[in-house]
């Protein structure tokens, strides 16, 4: 699970997909990894999030459904319920995981749906350096949930929602824990993994800047799926990847089309599948592999993934790639800027980024744009073709 990227941003210019080369943000030498699985497996080009925003997104990933609480919020004097704090969030039918344990399975759930980690962002830089020099993180922080389903499954050393930790870092927790499943000779039958730095922290001065935060969940995603890959249990798996929302972002056919990812040995390779997805589908073909019932009626009705897929394995394993973005760039000081650049750098420290899209997307949006494109470069609006993305303003 990873955070609030469009399809144009990363993939706009590979050319067997439908992109616009124009608006990639994110490509050759940031996101290096997310390109190479997606040429190396499956380029999903028409996935969609069904949530506007982390107040909504992280529902339909893990309940296939948003109660009317979290789709009608005005959310002034109301909570903002991204991370499973308020039980009025809940959907009635209950979360993927309980599903899982309902049959049985073996689950393990990482930072997901739970109450953020509080780290400043200026630990970021500190955290770093401290990953620089070999540092093992297991036992640094402690999460917990009060939801009682999760909290039976939830990883307790393992990081919950905060920028402010580098991916790495918590690549590097995950894949000590599959060296012990490799040992055990087990896995879980379903994991799920948060890595939200890509969410960036704007041009907020000295903080990292945002090409090196996706730089860093770029790098730690090829960890995690080299490692998996290269396990013993590689040979009966499916990973699935995709934002929680795609923040209202840049992208020539919708601002709700973001980044999706299906690796497994029964892949077609080098495929492009078209197929209308969202997030819906990767439930419901999570739900199909682990012999699960649908959540609702959303997921029952929803196009599942079997396009993508093939009767005849190719058990080649992933290998990462470093992207040649520098990991420990940081966002210049405000005394150095001038003009729109000052400005942007400004409001970045102004907003709140402790909690996921908590900060007015549309301002992020731009301020994104023209940090990757240049400050003279024209905006290009947020195109609403398929259903108006529901974002976050300085109101809510």
């Amino acid at each position: 699970m990873k955070e609030n990227r469009t399809y144009d941003q990363l993939f706009g210019d590979l050319e067997q997909g439908n992109g616009d080369p124009s608006l990639v943000l994110y490509g050759e030498g940031v996101a290096d990894n997310h390109r190479k699985m997606a040429r190396e497996f499956v380029l999903l080009d028409n996935f969609f999030a069904s949530g506007g925003n982390s107040g909504d997104g992280h529902q339909w990933v893990t309940q296939a459904n948003e109660t009317s609480y979290a789709l009608w919020p005005a959310y002034q004097g109301r909570s903002y319920p991204y991370d499973g704090t308020d039980p009025i969030a809940y959907s009635k039918a209950g979360f993927i995981w309980d599903a899982a344990v309902a049959k049985g399975k073996a689950v393990a759930v990482y930072g997901e749906f739970a109450p953020r980690q509080r780290v400043p962002a200026q630990e970021r830089q500190k955290l770093f350096e401290r990953w620089k020099q070999g540092e093992k993180f297991s036992n640094v922080w402690k999460s917990r949930s009060d939801i009682p389903g999760l909290q039976q499954v939830l990883v307790p050393d393992f990081p919950t929602y905060s920028t402010s930790i580098p991916d790495v870092i918590r690549a590097d927790i995950f894949l000590e824990d599959l060296a012990q499943w490799e040992r055990r000779g087990q896995m879980p039958a379903l994991t799920i993994l948060q890595l939200p730095s890509d969410h960036t922290f704007g041009t907020q001065p000295a903080v990292s800047t945002p090409t090196a935060m996706v730089a860093d969940n770029d790098l730690a995603l090829g960890k995690v799926v080299e490692g998996l890959t290269r396990s013993p249990f590689w040979k009966k798996m499916a990973i699935f990847v995709v934002e929680d929302d795609a923040q209202n972002g840049v992208d020539h056919v919708d601002g709700h089309r973001t980044v999706a990812l299906a690796l497994s040995p029964y892949v077609r390779r080098g495929s492009v599948d078209s197929t209308f997805y969202a997030h819906q589908s990767m439930l419901k073909t999570i739900e199909l592999i682990l012999g699960l019932e649908p959540l609702t009626i959303f997921d029952l009705i929803a196009n599942d993934m079997r396009a993508c897929f093939t009767d005849i394995p190719d058990f080649t394993p992933y290998t990462a790639v470093e992207p040649k973005q520098d990991l420990f760039e940081r966002n210049p000081d405000a005394r150095a800027l001038t003009g729109a650049a000052k400005k942007a750098a400004l409001a970045s420290a102004l907003m709140r980024w402790d909690v996921p899209d908590a900060v007015p997307s549309e301002e992020l949006n731009r301020i994104l744009w023209h940090n990757a494109k240049g400050w003279q470069t024209p905006f290009p609006g947020v195109r609403q073709s398929v259903f108006a993305p529901m974002s976050v303003d300085r109101e809510d």
